[in-house]
């Protein structure tokens, strides 16, 4: 009997316990690349915008850094968003859907620098005022 309950302690003690470990995996990286995302964002999309504008009179609006400013506000909104259902989902679901949420959201997370560049950058935007 005492053979069986030292089997069964060990077994226990070596199974992974991967609920944290996923948990504060998709924290750590869903913080760096949301942050990652909104400094690209303001700080080359918005002042730089596309690298060249049509000489054409009136130009377009993704060339006026006022106007971009409005479509980062939204897009910055949306990443964030993004954020904060994966950090919610990652932190409160069951064992089993920490990997599946986490990587859903690490995915999109990973994806927004791009898309958010891209959207912000050379669709038009709007003016804020």
């Amino acid at each position: 009997m005492r053979i069986a309950d030292s089997s069964n302690a060990d077994s226990a003690a070596s199974r992974p316990q991967s609920t944290g470990h996923v948990a504060w995996g998709v924290i750590l990286s869903g913080t760096l690349l949301t942050g990652g995302a909104i400094a690209l964002i303001w700080m080359l999309a918005v002042p730089v915008g596309p690298v060249v504008c049509p000489a054409v009179y009136p130009a377009p609006r993704n060339c006026f850094a006022s106007d971009r400013a409005g479509t980062a506000l939204i897009v910055s909104f949306a990443i964030g968003l993004i954020y904060i259902a994966t950090m919610i989902f990652a932190t409160k679901q069951q064992v089993r859907r920490h990997s599946a949420v986490g990587l859903v959201g690490v995915a999109l997370l990973a994806i927004a620098p791009i898309v958010g560049y891209l959207i912000v950058a050379w669709i038009p935007g709007f003016a804020l005022t």
